[in-house]
């Protein structure tokens, strides 16, 4: 099985049962980047979830960002505030540059239609769901497609449409 064979073969796990579905387009990079957005908004692995946190114990950096929720941050549950808090420790520690990729994303994202999101969503509930060595051969696939040259890349795009139509 080569590294690409992604694009013309999906894995999907049913009932315990590995299930060839073909002829299906899938587009990992918005799949990747709801995967990124879930990592960056989930919890710490080791952080206490029952305590809230103050307003007053954020960090200077922590607060400027979460400055629209001030007003009713007492009022939200201990979890999402460790989860905002965890994502604007997350944003702040991000380069301008990827900063700036962020947001870029998420714009797409929201000029996206309940359809599209739909699709991903389902898409990113199916890849959670394959064992872990399906995960990390689509992930080690994905970086080989992205490793590419950009021509090469649109050749295989363009190929795989054509086999799966």
């Amino acid at each position: 099985m080569t590294r690409l064979s992604f694009m013309k073969t999906w894995n999907s796990c049913r009932n315990g049962k590995i299930l060839k579905v073909k002829k299906k387009t899938i587009n990992l990079l918005p799949l990747l980047f709801l995967i990124v957005l879930i990592i960056a908004a989930s919890p710490s692995m080791g952080q206490d979830q029952k305590n809230s946190i103050k307003w007053d114990e954020l960090r200077s950096g922590e607060k400027q960002i979460l400055a629209p929720l001030q007003e009713k941050w007492d009022k939200l549950s201990p979890e999402k505030q460790n989860r905002l808090n965890n994502g604007a420790m997350k944003w702040n520690a991000m380069s301008p540059e990827q900063q700036k990729t962020s947001k870029q994303k998420l714009q797409t994202w929201k000029q996206k239609t309940p359809d599209e999101k739909f699709k991903i969503r389902n898409q990113f509930e199916r890849f959670h769901n394959l064992p872990e060595t399906e995960k990390q051969s689509l992930r080690n696939a994905y970086e080989d497609f992205k490793s590419l040259s950009p021509e090469k890349q649109k050749s295989l795009l363009t190929q795989h449409s054509k086999t799966a139509g």
